[in-house]
């Protein structure tokens, strides 16, 4: 929970009171590896801080193959923000990696907390801004040449290169490249 507190203070001062409500009232969710924690066609009425683990965003296409939209580590907000904002079913999934804990807030939580502590309205819209902002990253790192999207994300994101829970068919998915091509990528042969 301290992680939770120190990412939200970097963005805006929080409340004492407010800290004291979040400690007390987000309590640790302790999810098990490769479990879908948010299925495609459910509504996503949470965001979620990730204390511990690794999880993925992803869609599934016609075939049944995946296509991964974005990994999210220790000290990462996840939700679908879409469906999480226009509270529509969505399209997206959410799968731990390994065992992960979140610390969840349902939105009418969220709204509430907005009311009462109006500072904190500062703080949910710089989560959003950083959401936001990576989203805006990937459709731009897919919208460029294969070599160029390696190379983007070796620069913008290297955890997601070096992070050893993240294999290599997984981020070859991500970058919408194959594994033969990440392999030679990785090796230096553009």
């Amino acid at each position: 929970m301290e992680e939770l507190l120190k990412l939200l203070e970097t963005f805006h001062p929080v409340d004492p009171q407010l800290q004291l409500f979040l400690l007390h009232n987000l309590p640790k969710e302790t999810h098990r590896a490769n479990k879908v924690i948010l299925d495609e066609g459910q509504v996503c009425e949470w965001i979620a801080f990730v204390e511990k683990g690794l999880l993925k965003i992803y869609y599934e296409n016609e075939d049944g193959s995946e296509r991964i939209v974005w990994f999210h580590k220790e000290g990462d907000i996840i939700g679908s923000m879409k469906s999480y904002f226009s509270s529509q079913p969505s399209r997206l999934m959410i799968r731990t990696m390994e065992e992960s804990h979140l610390r969840k807030m349902k939105k009418v939580e969220l709204e509430n907390l907005m009311q009462k502590f109006p500072g904190f309205y500062i703080n949910a819209l710089r989560v959003t801004e950083q959401y936001y902002a990576r989203s805006e990253d990937h459709v731009i790192l897919l919208s460029m040449p294969p070599k160029d999207r390696f190379l983007k994300l070796q620069l913008d994101y290297p955890w997601i290169l070096n992070d050893k829970r993240i294999k290599d068919y997984m981020l070859a998915d991500y970058l919408s490249i194959s594994k033969a091509t990440l392999s030679r990528f990785r090796h230096g042969k553009f």
